[in-house]
């Protein structure tokens, strides 16, 4: 964030108040991408006001900003339960993608029940490099340009403590169109993909949540897992296809000095099965705790999985660094994902803490994969 004294509202009794950047440091496609988790700490305050402009690194769309502003509020008297937030956006790359977004993550019953809405409009140009390894590993593209209006919604029960459950749907219209292909003689070095009509897709789902970290954004001990399942459907509110989406992620943390030095691991696996237009796809490096090393969606097909670990370590002070690894593979059905090629990545990072009270942070971070480096910038964990 950045300046970052905009980063952080604050309370009448000038306690730091931070909004979960995490979702929105980088712009995506992923349907499974919260906007905002909500705040890291309970506020006594019943509205607090906040503006937070988050610079970021994208290995599709280059720098960018990004833009939020907001109300961190209640809808109880509960002082002990975190607060809900309402936010307005928008962000603005270099390479000329940019989008506006509202959200409301709401708590209710004192954290009994979660809501969740956003709207939002994004025009992405990105590289497209077809499905598949063999596609990925060829390292051919052409630019793409996808234009989107979305609408999402979620309701979630706790069950237990630390455990939600619940409902989701999700409605999308886009549409997707080549961009420039002058110098390129007539012939494209990748066929364009036929979900390039206007499409409008519309599902519901299932949604869980278990989540027993001790913190937001430098957690030592714990866990935080996810499951999402939708299911498309045709003929209904406008939708024009069917086929399933579920993505499952999860993440733990050990410490192994106290907080100071804490080994940290995450696990996702994706599948689209049917008539998946080409964009919803399971991708390499996609989404919340993609895999660094790889560009988005050079790698992309009907499965995906990836695993993560790195050890974080943080000083006395505001700084800190990492060392990670991982792997992720693609393949076109489940069984095939055992025999796929592992993508082998690895990196290391510095972090800077942008307030002393809370553990949230600023993160530069340094990647190779088979095909090249890549460097990341954001706010908030990978994962």
């Amino acid at each position: 964030m950045f300046p970052f004294q905009t980063a952080v509202a604050q309370s009448e009794q000038q306690t730091p108040v931070v909004v979960d950047p995490e979702a929105a440091t980088s712009p995506s496609l992923e349907p499974e991408d919260d906007p905002i988790d909500g705040t890291a700490q309970s506020v006594s305050r019943s509205v607090t006001p906040m503006l937070a402009p988050v610079p970021f690194k994208n290995t599709q769309l280059g720098w960018g900003l990004m833009l939020m502003g907001g109300l961190v509020h209640r809808f109880d008297s509960d002082p002990t339960v975190k607060p809900s937030t309402g936010m307005l956006g928008g962000f603005y790359t270099e390479n000329g993608s940019w989008g506006i977004m509202a959200v409301e993550s709401a708590k209710l019953g004192g954290d009994k029940w979660r809501l969740r809405v956003l709207l939002s409009h994004p025009e992405i140009r990105y590289d497209f490099y077809g499905i598949g390894q063999a596609a990925g590993d060829a390292g051919q593209s052409i630019g793409l340009q996808q234009n989107m209006n979305m609408v999402v919604g979620a309701a979630l029960r706790r069950v237990v403590h630390g455990f939600y459950l619940g409902v989701t749907s999700i409605y999308m219209d886009a549409s997707v169109a080549l961009r420039d292909t002058a110098g390129l003689g007539g012939v494209l070095p990748v066929p364009v993909p036929t979900d390039t009509a206007r499409t409008a897709l519309f599902a519901w789902g299932l949604q869980g949540e278990a989540d027993t970290r001790n913190d937001d954004y430098w957690p030592v001990h714990g866990a935080f897992a996810q499951l999402r399942a939708f299911f498309f459907t045709d003929g209904v509110l406008g939708g024009s296809r069917t086929f399933q989406r579920y993505r499952l992620s999860g993440a733990w943390y050990t410490p192994v000095r106290g907080k100071q030095l804490v080994l940290a691991s995450n696990v996702i696996v994706c599948g689209a099965k049917g008539g998946a237009p080409f964009w919803t796809l399971c991708a390499i490096g996609a989404g919340r705790g993609g895999l660094r090393g790889y560009t988005q969606g050079r790698y992309r097909d009907s499965v995906q999985t990836t695993l993560q670990t790195e050890l974080r370590y943080h000083s006395s002070g505001r700084f800190g660094a990492v060392a990670f690894g991982g792997f992720g593979q693609v393949a076109p059905t489940v069984g095939d994902i055992f025999k796929s090629e592992a993508l082998f990545a690895g990196g290391l990072g510095v972090r800077y803490q942008l307030t002393n009270k809370y553990g949230m942070h600023m993160r530069f971070d340094y990647s190779w994969g088979r095909d090249g480096d890549l460097f990341y910038f954001g706010v908030g964990e990978a994962f």
